[in-house]
């Protein structure tokens, strides 16, 4: 069956069934959205399940998950944020350092954003800080076996010497430092990202 994309031509009835605020792509199956509806999901939360891409078979999941991803909206210092079943991702602003230091001992930098996605199968948080005055940063590490990355730093503008250097520099691994916006309490979402992190994740 072909998938969906959530247009207003597509959405029509549903906006005529109380879906309110601006539309984004979706993806779903026309077969997904009548199943949520003949379940008792109400209009907005079937629009926040296509958005997101996840499926639950209840209501109580389907408002437990949403949720979490307007907690993790107002928490997460980052663009972008996805909260699924099985993964969390974010975009965030990124500099990176690379190649040796010149005579006054400065480093290449290259700037842009970077696309993380966190498997929650095998998340574990790690460690947490907390921005003092104008030292740190309020971040919380995470871990997962699953973690993709995807950086646009204008790699393809570099020479290919520094494209090299700049790849030897990129993270990598299984450890994220998640940010958390000023204002937010740093222990709050460690235990909410603790959480994410226990409950069951689907293999479907």
């Amino acid at each position: 069956m072909n998938k969906l994309f959530c247009s207003l031509s597509v959405l029509a009835p549903a906006l005529a069934l109380g879906f309110s605020g601006p539309l984004q792509a979706a993806d779903c199956e026309r077969a997904d959205i009548d199943h949520y509806l003949d379940r008792g999901f109400s209009p907005q939360q079937v629009l926040e399940l296509c958005r997101s891409g996840s499926h639950v078979d209840t209501v109580e999941q389907a408002k437990a998950q949403s949720d979490q991803l307007r907690y993790l909206h107002d928490a997460i210092d980052a663009e972008s944020i996805s909260l699924t079943q099985k993964s969390l991702s974010f975009k965030r602003d990124l500099c990176v350092k690379y190649d040796r230091p010149n005579y006054a001992e400065q480093r290449k930098q290259a700037c842009g954003t970077a696309r993380y996605v966190i498997g929650l199968q095998g998340m574990k948080v790690l460690d947490s800080s907390q921005k003092l005055m104008f030292w740190g940063s309020n971040e919380v590490l995470v871990s997962s076996p699953q973690v993709e990355r995807e950086f646009a730093l204008g790699q393809d503008k570099l020479r290919q010497r520094d494209q090299d250097e700049l790849a030897k520099a990129l993270p990598q691994g299984q450890e994220v430092k998640i940010p958390v916006r000023e204002g937010m309490s740093v222990a709050a979402v460690r235990a909410r990202l603790q959480q994410l992190a226990k409950q069951p994740s689907e293999s479907k």
